[in-house]
């Protein structure tokens, strides 16, 4: 090989792997998903909302924990009935969540990351976690929707702290 041929071949290569390490934007329609799945999910908890957050996912989504597989539809009978007893004893719960991986187009997406769950009593006393997620969404009639949501075993707070805020 030549002395220009090498040059140019490590001017590409080089240029490859720089340009490997730059993130994507974020697609546009990571700001739908944003307003129509994230932004009322945390919304929903926090106002123990359970017919609103059933709204994000598709009637067809199922959720998978570390053990199981359960149809949507039964995972919110049994989250609204813990919105239920929490309102009654006045517990507050919220969420946040943080990104690891958002992958999208105009009609499919992917994204992982971690969501801090927790409810605060009346003594102010807050219990919850960090959990792993991923998530599988599809543009359906117009709006965004859950498919699949994973949830995996619980890490800490400094496996959480090293995702950046949301939103920015």
């Amino acid at each position: 090989m030549t002395r220009h041929a090498t040059a140019l071949l490590l001017v590409v290569l080089g240029s490859v792997l720089c340009a490997q390490q730059v993130p994507a934007p974020a697609a546009v329609s990571t700001a739908d998903i944003d307003r129509e799945v994230w932004t009322v999910i945390v919304d929903t908890v926090a106002k123990d909302d359970i017919v609103r957050m059933g709204s994000v996912y598709t009637p067809e989504a199922v959720i998978v924990n570390p053990n199981s597989t359960q149809a949507i539809k039964d995972a919110l009978d049994r989250w609204g009935r813990d919105m239920v007893t929490n309102k009654a004893k006045a517990t507050k719960a919220a969420v946040e969540f943080r990104f690891s991986k958002r992958i999208d187009n105009a009609t499919t997406a992917f994204e992982t990351g971690i969501f801090n769950y927790g409810t605060t009593d009346t003594e102010g006393v807050r219990t919850g976690g960090y959990y792993p997620f991923e998530e599988l969404l599809v543009k359906t009639d117009g709006h965004w929707r859950i498919v699949m949501e994973r949830q995996f075993a619980g890490v800490t707070e400094a496996d959480w702290n090293k995702l950046p805020r949301w939103p920015r």
